[in-house]
């Protein structure tokens, strides 16, 4: 079954996939009126099975009050801002995010491919000699229609660890839907086992790459690489 997108502003603040929607100040589009916020659980199927699903969850009562605040203020695109909407709003993060992490972990930036997949391959500016043969894939964040942190999670996780970082810009849905992102991820590392042993290559993602991080692990052990 196929789920669209949440109606709820109370559920969209505990989904990490696209919590960081909530916190990005609307800047570049004016904003129509908010839609009301749902008082009750709804689900309606539409005819080829797509689930839309209202779920209230109330914010708990242990947090603090700049917390609350914070959680239940507007979203700077409502409640069902289109993928192009989304896109154009997590690109303009991601960049103003790049940059500051360029100057807090210096390393190097190639845009390369690997397995027929537009990668970048980060490179932090001293590697120690056992780190040499080592590699990170990274498959980024962005619940699986965007790019919230492809640069953003490699670049301090590659100057940190001093590790060559392969950070994987796999096909979005719902273009391209699963497992095509599966198929990208494998692709890249199959390509990387050409110049790497498999006990030096690892794989870690963030909010949706860490689902990917988990389906692409079940491929490789499926598939015996």
């Amino acid at each position: 079954m196929r789920f669209s997108r949440c109606r709820s502003a109370y559920l969209v603040v505990q989904l990490s996939a696209v919590a960081i929607l909530i916190s990005l100040p609307a800047t570049t589009a004016p904003q129509s009126q908010p839609e009301p916020v749902p008082q009750s659980d709804t689900c309606t199927l539409d005819a080829d099975g797509t689930a839309h699903v209202t779920r209230i969850v109330p914010l708990p009562g242990t947090i603090s009050p700049e917390a609350r605040k914070f959680l239940t203020r507007p979203a700077g695109l409502g409640l069902n801002p289109t993928v192009a909407e989304v896109r154009a709003r997590m690109d303009a993060f991601r960049k103003g995010r790049v940059k500051e992490a360029r100057k807090l972990y210096p390393v190097n930036v190639e845009e390369k491919t690997f397995g027929g997949v537009r990668c970048d391959l980060i490179t932090p500016l001293a590697i120690p000699a056992e780190n040499q043969h080592r590699v990170l894939i990274n498959v980024h964040g962005g619940g699986f229609n965007s790019d919230s942190g492809s640069l953003v999670e490699g670049i301090p996780i590659a100057n940190l660890c001093q590790t060559k970082v392969v950070s994987v810009y796999y096909r979005l849905a719902p273009e391209h839907p699963f497992p095509a992102a599966v198929d990208d991820t494998v692709a890249v590392y199959k390509d990387l086992l050409k110049t790497h042993e498999p006990k030096n290559v690892g794989l870690f993602g963030t909010s949706a790459g860490a689902i990917l991080t988990a389906e692409v692990a079940a491929r490789l052990k499926h598939d015996g690489l």
